[in-house]
C-alpha cells in the first residue's frame, strides 16, 4: 500500500487539488475542441477530478493508477453517479503498456512528476493516441523541492519541469506543442507554486 491508497477516501477535500483539477479541465475545454465521441484517457487520475470534468454523455473516459485506494474511489463516484461511460483501473506506466492508437485525448495532472522516466511516459503517450489526438500535461513549474515537504518528498521523481526541457521531449516523441501557460498557482509553505498545462497535438 502507497500514501495515496490511504487518502484516497478525503483526497478531493483539500480545496487546492479540487481547484488545480478545475483549471486544467477548464483550459483544455478552452484550448481543445473536444468531439462528443472522443476517447479520453485521464493518467495518474485519483479521484477522477480531470476525467470526471471532461466526461459528457457520449465520449468514453478510462482512468489509470497506480494506486488501488484511487481506483477504487474513481470507480464508486462513477456508479454513485450513474456515468456508464467513465471508469478506471489500476495500471503501472514502469512495466505496462498502454492501449495503441486508442486515444483522441490524454490528460495527466499532478501526476507526471511522480514518473521518473518522462520521456518513456510521454513516448508511450504518444503511442497511445490516434494521429492529431491531444496530450494534456499540468505540472509543476520548477521548484526548490518544498512542494511536498509535509511528505518528505516521498514518491517523487522530479522537482517541476523546466518548460523548454519539457517542451523538447514532447517535441522529439512527435507532437506539435500548441500552448504552453500557468493555469494555476498553489499558495502553500509560505510559498507560491505555478502549475503549468501543456497541451500538444500528436503529428504523423
Amino acid at each position: 500500500m502507497n500514501r495515496f491508497d490511504n487518502v484516497a477516501h478525503d483526497w478531493e477535500a483539500k480545496t487546492s487539488r479540487v481547484q488545480i483539477a478545475k483549471s486544467s479541465v477548464d483550459n483544455i475545454i478552452e484550448i481543445v475542441d473536444l468531439k462528443p465521441d472522443f476517447k479520453i484517457l485521464d493518467y495518474g487520475c485519483g479521484t477522477g477530478l480531470i476525467g470526471f470534468g471532461l466526461s459528457n454523455e457520449t465520449n468514453t473516459v478510462l482512468g489509470m493508477d497506480y494506486s488501488s485506494g484511487m481506483v477504487e474511489k474513481f470507480n464508486e463516484k462513477a456508479k454513485e453517479l450513474n456515468f456508464t461511460n467513465i471508469s478506471a483501473i489500476k495500471h503501472d506506466i514502469n512495466k505496462e503498456e498502454l492501449p495503441q492508437k486508442e486515444f483522441d485525448l490524454i490528460a495527466i495532472s499532478m501526476t507526471l512528476h511522480h514518473i521518473k522516466d518522462t520521456n518513456m511516459f510521454i513516448k508511450k503517450a504518444r503511442s497511445a493516441l490516434k494521429d492529431g489526438g491531444y496530450l494534456c500535461i499540468n505540472d509543476l513549474v520548477s521548484e526548490d523541492g518544498t512542494f511536498h515537504s509535509e511528505h518528505k518528498n516521498d514518491g517523487v521523481e522530479h522537482f517541476g519541469y523546466d518548460k523548454d526541457e519539457l517542451c523538447k521531449i514532447v517535441e522529439n516523441n512527435n507532437f506539435e506543442v500548441i500552448e504552453y501557460k500557468i493555469v494555476y498557482t498553489d499558495d502553500r509553505n509560505n510559498s507560491q507554486y505555478p502549475i503549468f498545462q501543456l497541451i500538444a497535438k500528436a503529428i504523423a
